[in-house]
């Protein structure tokens, strides 16, 4: 069990295939390493456990699987680190889980499943899979093909585009701007401006209170519910299906009232622009 000091955050490198990888940031002066295999058993499990690289040199910590491993996973591999260390995962059909708070995370991954607690800052590409975040404190940038994404709350801005899958964001700080082929885009809370395109998804913002949404899809249903207190400038139009807008004419707003904007075009489906129930 690899051990080494490390009196501040680091930079952690995890390069695997068939690999359930754990990794714990928290108070800590060391980082501890941790292979085994997931079958003590099975002599594949065992090999790829055995030829896994641990490195550390300059604050850079390495682990690589050198074997690649069952697609439902070989090798554990257990890393505790200090708080605030970067980390980047390329992965294939491999898991990682991660507790605590990080700071900038680079991620390619071909295939599995990752969830992330808290990291400062997100770059991904991600060809296949699940990734769920806790919460991202600075900019996101998130490319790929299909894939599900979910995130808590981004206090930066997001930038997604893939070509197919769901994203789900609880809460949005700042600006989003989203662009797909055939995703379903869905927004809790929007404080900032959303920008939305997919060709063939639903698109929803369940709550904004200030900002522009210009949002346009080929066929999926438009929603977006205005904060209580926001006046709102409708400006949208479905070709083949309904407008439904139920926020009352604000008049002359106040001058010190939240404004929304809402720009919405699709072909075929409904747009629904109402009051957000909280």
């Amino acid at each position: 069990m690899p051990t080494y000091a490390t009196p501040g955050p680091i930079t952690a490198t995890v390069e695997v295939a068939g690999a359930q990888v754990r990794v714990t940031a928290s108070d800590r002066t060391d980082t501890v390493v941790l292979v085994e295999p997931i079958d003590e058993a099975s002599r594949k499990d065992v090999r790829v456990a055995e030829k896994t690289e641990v490195d550390f040199a300059d604050g850079h910590l390495s682990v690589k699987t050198r074997a690649a491993g069952e697609k439902v996973g070989s090798v554990v591999i257990t890393i505790d680190l200090p708080a605030g260390s970067d980390l980047a995962a390329y992965l294939a059909h491999s898991d990682v889980h991660t507790v605590g708070p990080f700071g900038a995370c680079e991620l390619r991954m071909a295939s599995g499943r990752v969830e992330l607690d808290r990291v400062d800052a997100l770059q991904a590409n991600i060809a296949s899979g699940q990734v769920a975040v806790g919460h991202i404190a600075g900019r996101a940038s998130i490319d790929g093909g299909a894939f599900t994404m979910r995130v808590g709350a981004a206090d930066g801005t997001v930038r997604l585009s893939n070509s197919g899958g769901h994203a789900w964001i609880g809460h949005a700080r700042a600006d989003l701007t989203l662009s797909s082929a055939s995703c379903d885009f869905d927004v809790d809370r929007a404080d900032g401006s959303v920008t939305a395109t997919t060709a063939s998804g639903a698109i929803r913002i369940g709550r904004m209170a200030n900002g522009h949404a210009k949002l346009m899809n080929g066929s999926g249903n438009i929603e977006v519910g205005i904060g209580r207190h926001a006046t709102a400038r409708i400006d949208v139009d479905s070709e083949r299906a309904s407008v439904r807008d139920s926020v009352t004419p604000a008049g002359n707003p106040d001058p010190s009232d939240d404004e929304v904007f809402v720009h919405a075009r699709t072909r075929h489906g409904d747009i629904i622009i109402q009051r957000a129930t909280s």
